[in-house]
């Protein structure tokens, strides 16, 4: 038999769930998950105890939208995932509802909009990184050898220390020696 899940969340200890708990308890919700816990933390134990327990046919409903993720493109991830295993999804605030065409509509461009988001922050950092090379900056690691490292692994050498014994004196990567090692030859 299918199930209506709810959840709800508040970012701080000091708020309470009561009104979202109400709404949700008002539509009927078989049970309810509720956190106390701030969108930004990746952990949400009540949260991931729902996605374990959702079947194929079941409802998550949310009485505000922005109470089910952390951020925009993990709460389209979770629609996202809902949508992949036919759980339907209802936000009451917005009166979305993934079984309606309309409630598909409008997750479509929610997911839309985040990609675009995605592709134009890309496009921006690409810029950016091509201005910034046009401009004589070096982007990444600094080209080169390190003068100081360089010497270490020269006076290690020549004391006849293996690479790995140098690795483990030094510090330095087993790469860069090598490399060291090379320029030295």
């Amino acid at each position: 038999m299918n199930q209506i899940f709810g959840y709800a969340r508040v970012s701080t200890a000091d708020q309470n769930t009561d009104t979202q708990i109400d709404a949700l308890q008002k539509f009927g919700c078989d049970r309810i998950f509720q956190e106390k816990i701030s969108g930004l933390s990746v952990q949400r134990p009540a949260l991931d105890e729902m996605l374990l327990l959702l079947r194929e046919g079941d409802t998550v409903i949310v009485s505000r939208f922005n109470r089910l993720g952390r951020s925009r493109d993990h709460l389209i991830s979770l629609i996202g995932e809902f949508s992949k295993r036919g759980i339907i999804f209802k936000a009451l605030d917005l009166g979305i509802d993934s079984s309606t065409p309309s409630g598909k509509l409008v997750i479509g461009i929610f997911a839309a909009l985040a990609e675009y988001d995605r592709e134009m922050i890309l496009e921006k950092t690409r810029a950016g990184q091509i201005l910034a090379k046009a401009n004589g900056k070096h982007i990444g690691r600094p080209n080169g050898v390190n003068e100081e490292n360089l010497k270490k692994v020269k006076r290690a050498l020549d004391k006849g220390l293996s690479i790995s014994e140098i690795v483990q004196l030094t510090g330095i990567s087993i790469s860069s020696v090598k490399r060291y090692r090379k320029a030295l030859i």
